[in-house]
């Protein structure tokens, strides 16, 4: 009997004693072995052993769109120090810009400004142009976050800038007066952190914060967590 005509349980027990590079070693030995191989269940084992997959403790996966075969790809090459060197975009001046890809789209900021380049189909690479830019800061962008609808930035000028992704709209929060150091968003919550040693907790329906927290000290990182649950005492919030 072939290899490929076991029954799916016992190939699954057989595959979860194997290690990352003899899954990826299998997977090369036919077109059947490849797709079975490359399913997100013969994975899951491993990735939880690896940092940045996406599989959180408790089992949720809250990258469930890339593949897990990709995502430990990349944390063992993180691990090893693998890398490929290359300058998609330069400038003359001198920038520490934020970035996110998001599909086939990086956003990177670049001074008070967030530009959108889209990846060449034929070959991965970045369009010399972007193709939309979200402007509104009157300082540098110091962080920003993506959901599905919205692009979130804090700025030097302390301000928070809630950017539509579908239609030409912006909403302004007003709050904090020194700039905005981190940012995190999830299900329609911002959290935002500032350099005057306050957080703050809004709404994207509202431009007034709904909760200060005085943290005594500039605030440099924030977190909601993945888990979060909305309503109530249920939200939680790390910094």
């Amino acid at each position: 009997m072939l290899l490929s005509q076991l029954p799916e349980d016992v190939l699954y027990h057989i595959l979860s004693h194997l290690d990352y590079k003899s899954l990826s070693r299998l997977s090369q030995v036919c077109k059947t072995i490849y797709h079975f191989v490359n399913r997100d269940v013969v994975w899951r084992k491993i990735a939880k052993e690896f940092l940045n997959t996406g599989i959180t403790r408790n089992g949720t996966d809250i990258y469930p769109s890339i593949p897990l075969k990709e995502r430990v790809k990349i944390a063992q090459n993180w691990y090893d120090g693998v890398c490929k060197r290359a300058i998609p975009l330069k400038w003359k001046t001198k920038l520490l810009p934020w970035l996110q890809l998001d599909g086939n789209v990086l956003f990177l900021s670049h001074a008070a400004d967030i530009r959108a380049y889209r990846l060449r189909p034929d070959s991965g690479r970045l369009q010399r142009n972007p193709f939309e830019i979200y402007s509104g800061h009157k300082g540098d962008v110091c962080r920003f976050v993506l959901t599905d609808s919205h692009l979130i930035s804090g700025g030097s000028d302390g301000r928070i800038l809630v950017h539509s992704r579908r239609r030409d709209k912006t909403l302004e929060l007003s709050g904090h007066n020194q700039e905005v150091n981190c940012l995190d968003s999830k299900n329609g919550l911002i959290v935002s952190g500032s350099r005057d040693q306050t957080t703050r907790i809004w709404s994207l329906t509202s431009s007034c914060p709904r909760d200060t927290i005085p943290m005594y000290d500039r605030v440099w990182s924030v977190a909601i967590s993945p888990t979060l649950r909305t309503g109530g005492h249920n939200t939680g919030v790390g910094v």
